[in-house]
Order: C-alpha cells, then structure tokens, then sequence
C-alpha cells in the first residue's frame, strides 16, 4: 500500500507544482484587491482542482503503462483502489488547508468585512470545497473502472457537474426540512454536518463499487 501512495504521489508531484504556483498568484492577488466576490469564491477552488488532478493523473498512468504493470504486482486490486481514493482524500483535505489559510489571511489584512454570519460564512467556504471535491472522486472513479482512461476528461466534466448538482440537491432538501425561515447557529451546524456525513458515506460506497467493478475487468 506504501509503494501505491507513493507512487500517486509522485505522479501528482508535477500538477502540485503547477497548481501551487496559480494558488499563490490568484491567491496573493485575491488578498491584495480584497474584492468580495473573489474572496467568495477563491476558497471553493483549491480542493476541487486538486481533486481533478488527482482524477486526471490516471490518464498518465495509462499512458505510462504504469496501469497494466500495477496489476502484475502482488497487491489486491481493492488496495489499487484504496490507494487512489486516499490520495484523492488527502487532496481533498490539502485544498481545505489552502482555503483556511487564505481565509484566515483575509481577515487578517481587511478584517470580517466579508462574512455576514461570521464563523459559518468561513466554515461553509472552507467544508465546501472539500464536500465537493469528496463527491467528484466519489463520481468519477467509478466511471473510470467501467469506461477506462479513455474518456478521463469526460469523466472529470461528468465528475464536476455531478458533485455540483449533488450539493444543491442536499442542500434545497435541509432547507426544504428546515422551513422557509432562518435557521439558527445549531440548525446549520447540523445540517452542515449531515452533508459532510453523507459525503463520506457516499465516499465510502464509491470506493466499494469501483473495488468491485475493478476486480471484475479483465485488463
């Protein structure tokens, strides 16, 4: 399993790189202009993109080889899986980071003229990115496992959409059980938490289906 990670990792390392650097130009202009729109909007980006390129890594691995040569190796193919859900999770997790730090510096530089509803204005941009980076991996890898790294970019467009329409779904229905009104701190920390709790779950099935369907291809 080490030698897995490592591997995703190190296929990783270069759009880490990449991205990192547009993190921290957009990310440093955001904090210099100090526009609400953009600070609004920054923090949603860091774990999905990573997430996509935690997705979009499996086309190199194709073409590398690395992805019938894998197989041959003796670990299980469900640990294969496991290994690429973990990395997509940590991506998941280092956007989140990203997204509190920028927060955080945001406020520091210009102060809370931003967030109406305060900490959970902050939360929910931070616990955003990374619910929606858990359900496009959650999405495209099991599309992966049943199409091939053939159609990865449409998996990921697919991916993208999916996990977006995802979250408004949840979200209309818990403000749909919550009433018309406004909630209180309690009520959306709650059904904040009920989202989080759902993404996992349906993380979890994810890995499970794409397991499956991985050990029943004939590669």
């Amino acid at each position: 399993m080490n030698g897995l990670l490592k591997n995703c990792f190190y296929g990783l390392r270069g759009n880490f790189r990449i991205i990192g650097a547009a993190a921290v130009l957009l990310g440093g202009l955001c904090l210099i202009i100090g526009d609400p729109f953009a600070v609004s909007i920054f923090p949603f980006l860091p774990a999905p993109v990573l997430a996509a390129a935690a997705v979009a890594c499996l086309r190199r691995e194709s073409a590398s080889r690395w992805s019938r040569y894998k197989i041959t190796l003796p670990v299980r193919r469900r640990d294969i899986v496991k290994s690429q859900y973990l990395i997509h999770g940590i991506c998941a997790l280092a956007g989140m980071l990203c997204a509190g730090i920028f927060l955080a510096l945001v406020l520091i530089i210009h102060g809370n003229i931003y967030f109406y509803y305060g900490f959970r204005d902050v939360l929910t941009l931070v616990l955003g990115g990374g619910i929606l980076a858990v359900f496009m991996g959650a999405i495209a890898y099991p599309l992966y496992y049943w199409w091939g790294e053939e159609k990865t970019e449409i998996i990921i467009a697919l991916a993208v959409i999916g996990a977006v329409a995802a979250i408004l779904a949840l979200s209309m229905l818990i403000n749909f059980l919550t009433g018309e009104g406004g909630v209180t701190d309690t009520q959306y920390y709650i059904s904040l938490g009920i989202i989080l709790l759902i993404s996992v779950a349906v993380y979890g099935g994810s890995c499970f289906l794409s397991a499956l369907i991985y050990e029943k291809t004939e590669w």
